[in-house]
């Protein structure tokens, strides 16, 4: 288990006047949750035989530079609830700067663990995975909650729910990437896809029409849907909610606005509308996952 130990003073150096560190080991997880205050500069350092996820819980990185790999990465701003993502064996290192208070969450997998469970299944292989940096997914973002979660109130039976959160880790990792998908027939062009999605996080409240896209793009309503959900997997009006649920995390985590406050903000219909669909996706409702986001 020595492969997985973590220093936040050495993998993630910075000057702060304050250092919290919980951590807790299941076997081949182990879950880091690091808080910091007084926050001015911090430095990455992250090179592990491990896969290695994490994700800021608080505060946000304004600007830096990531290197991966010995290649430079388009630093782009990471706020509460965005993950990064190394398979085993990359090297990740760099600097950002950002909110004076700040917490991340870092969960490391044991390269063994995740190639014995994808045993047998040769397309389905961790190490077949991207690093990839600054990305937003509700169904990563959930699994990594619920790990911080049994950090904060471990039990008998903690080790059974971290490792199936991060069996699904993975597989998400494997959905988001194509890793085991056909090529997409019939999907939008990649330049196409980017001003769409641009176009959907442009827009304060999330709510771009069907045709307000498929005007963007130059196609009729009818081909922009079908295409966008081959690209995708989600069509425009369910990738739209998953942003709005992704939106309203942020919010519940960062702001003091009530939950209607926030519900309204996002362009939920009313606030018990957005109770609904926040507990399916995140598995508590608004005010309860505040309430844990900040103990």
């Amino acid at each position: 288990m020595d492969s997985l130990a973590f220093d936040p003073n050495e993998n993630r150096r910075s000057r702060h006047q304050a250092l919290d560190h919980k951590y807790e080991i299941w076997g081949s997880v182990r879950a880091d949750v690091i808080k910091r205050t007084g926050l001015e500069r911090q430095e990455t350092r992250i090179l592990q035989p491990n896969h290695v996820f994490l994700m800021n819980l608080k505060g946000t990185a304004c600007r830096g530079e990531d290197i991966v790999d010995g290649r430079r990465i388009a630093f782009l701003p990471r706020r509460a609830g965005s993950i990064i993502f190394m398979p085993a064996g990359s090297d990740w290192n760099g600097w950002d700067e950002g909110d004076a208070t700040a917490s991340y969450l870092l969960v490391s997998i044991e390269k063994g663990f995740a190639d014995e469970v994808f045993a047998g299944v040769a397309r389905h292989r961790p190490a077949a995975l991207p690093p990839s940096i600054g990305f937003r997914d509700g169904t990563i973002e959930l699994a990594l909650q619920r790990i911080a979660l049994e950090l904060k109130q471990p039990d008998s039976i903690s080790a059974a729910m971290v490792e199936s959160q991060a069996i699904q880790l993975f597989v998400q990792m494997f959905r988001l990437n194509g890793v085991y998908q056909e090529p997409v027939k019939g999907g939008l062009s990649s330049f196409d896809l980017k001003r769409a999605v641009g176009m959907i996080a442009a827009l304060s409240d999330g709510r771009p029409t069907l045709a307000d896209l498929a005007k963007e793009v130059g196609v009729s309503r009818f081909h922009f849907w079908r295409a966008f959900k081959q690209s995708t997997g989600m069509t425009p009006h369910a990738f739209i909610a998953q942003r709005r649920l992704e939106q309203s995390a942020d919010m519940l985590r960062s702001t003091n606005l009530s939950a209607t406050e926030i519900a309204m903000e996002c362009g939920f219909s009313s606030s018990s509308h957005f109770t609904t669909a926040f507990k399916r996706a995140f598995g508590a409702c608004p005010t309860e996952f505040r309430r844990k986001c900040r103990i």
